[in-house]
């Protein structure tokens, strides 16, 4: 068995000095030789299908596999070299031929476009880059986005005026399906890749194409591929128009795909999931159908009920921290509909404010933009709440500026500064009953620092008399 193997990898390699031999001189290489090198050499550079797509893969289950697409790639090169050679010498290829090289290559080499990914290193992620080089060249375009557009190309060609995206994207869904994509983890990584190289106008297009698979992706049990997805659906939020994703319900079934996920208890998950579900709802609740409307069960009302209920009673410090980062954007969303949400918002507030969370202090910046947010939105109303936020305040920067708190100087003016900003939108929303509130501030008996920044509280009250 050893022998035979030997025997075989002599073949191999004897195999690949002959071609390369072929493909550096001049010898008139036919479009059928061409077809069956390019198809051979491609699928020995591909991404295994993995035996069992139940089990999470590592690193491990792809040992020596970007080393041999190295060695493919280069092969793949030196065919790119011959054809774009033999082109220039005036030969004519089948319009299939190169639009199939074109398409194929560029895919294998997506495939390892990333050196992070389990199956790639930094050699084989460099090499896969160039063949994309040299496949933007023999198309004649100068980039990827003309290569798959053809805009800003005057001469595309080679198959269609389009580009090749639709074309592309139609071989990645023969494979990128719901029921085997996990057995496909390049096809998967090389779909997110074109994803990010496709423009608003192009990516409206082809949503047809390219939002299933986000779907099914982000649906799955494994933390990596739920936060795969929820970036594939964020980028598709951030680069499509709204009224484009209203159209056949398709931001609806992107908040529906998110909402599963939002009782996760993993950090990692959420962090990524509610900047792209706040997105995703203030999209739908921006109908033009529902304007004129108070709808008590919009999607920002459900989103901000859920989060103020997880806030609540939330220990966990990793999970605060997201909750906490999350609900300013969310309270932005809702807008002055927030006050339906004033008594839960305030407990929470006073809560996060209350609690220690590390020489950062990031959790109590985020929930006092958090409260610059909620005054900013509910400004008519917010006379009413003006008096528990300036307890907040005050309690929080006597906290912050105690010796024994933890902070150095540079945390602790960021947080105040916050708290002045906060009083400041307090003023310019309620200004008499801001300043019958402020009025014996700084006879308050507290330490030095606390009594610094007080004062510099009142003073923001001053200025904007």
């Amino acid at each position: 068995m050893p022998s035979q193997k030997m025997k075989s990898t002599e073949t191999e390699s004897e195999k690949i000095l002959s071609l390369i031999e072929r493909l550096n001189g001049n010898e008139h290489i036919s479009e059928d030789e061409l077809t069956s090198f390019i198809s051979l050499t491609l699928s020995d550079c591909k991404v295994p299908q993995l035996p069992n797509a139940d089990v999470p893969y590592s690193y491990e289950d792809f040992d020596g596999v970007g080393r041999k697409a190295e060695v493919q790639f280069n092969i793949i090169s030196r065919i790119l070299d011959y054809i774009q050679r033999e082109r220039e010498n005036a030969r004519q290829f089948s319009s299939t031929l190169i639009r199939n090289t074109l398409v194929c290559c560029f895919l294998a080499a997506c495939e390892y476009a990333e050196e992070h990914w389990e199956w790639s290193d930094h050699r084989t992620a460099q090499v896969s880059m160039k063949v994309v080089e040299k496949v933007c060249t023999l198309h004649g375009c100068c980039s990827v986005k003309e290569f798959l557009t053809c805009k800003g190309h005057q001469n595309c060609g080679t198959s269609t005026e389009d580009g090749h995206i639709k074309y592309i994207l139609q071989k990645l869904s023969e494979v990128l399906i719901k029921s085997t994509w996990r057995s496909y983890p390049g096809i998967k990584m090389s779909y997110w890749r074109i994803l990010h190289y496709l423009d608003n106008d192009t990516l409206g297009d082809q949503l047809a194409y390219l939002l299933p698979p986000a779907l099914f992706i982000v649906d799955d049990w494994e933390q990596k591929n739920k936060i795969l997805g929820i970036e594939c659906l964020q980028f598709i939020l951030d680069h499509t128009p709204g009224a484009e994703l209203r159209w056949y319900g398709r931001a609806a079934v992107i908040y529906d795909a998110l909402k599963a996920l939002i009782h996760s208890r993993e950090p990692e998950v959420l962090e990524v999931l509610y900047p792209a579900i706040t997105k995703v709802a203030r999209i739908i609740d921006a109908d033009p159908a529902n304007s004129g409307t108070l709808n008590k069960d919009s999607s920002c009302d459900i989103l901000l009920e859920q989060l103020l209920r997880e806030m609540a009673h939330e220990q966990k410090l990793s999970l605060r921290a997201v909750y906490a980062a999350a609900l300013p954007p969310v309270l932005s969303a809702m807008g002055i509909l927030t006050l339906r949400w004033s008594k839960d918002l305030m407990n929470v507030c006073t809560d996060y404010l209350a609690t220690a969370d590390g020489p950062s202090a990031t959790d109590r910046l985020h929930i006092l933009k958090a409260l610059q947010a909620y005054v900013r939105e509910c400004w008519p109303r917010v006379y009413v709440e003006a008096e528990d936020i300036l307890k907040m305040l005050v309690r929080l920067i006597y906290d912050v500026t105690l010796e024994d708190a933890g902070l150095d100087a540079e945390t602790i003016e960021a947080v105040c500064k916050e708290c002045e900003r906060v009083m400041g939108l307090l003023h310019a929303a309620a200004p008499t009953t801001t300043q019958q509130l402020c009025l014996g501030l700084c006879s308050l008996t507290v330490h030095p620092c606390c009594q610094h920044w007080l004062h510099r509280l009142m003073l923001v009250t001053s200025a904007h008399i």
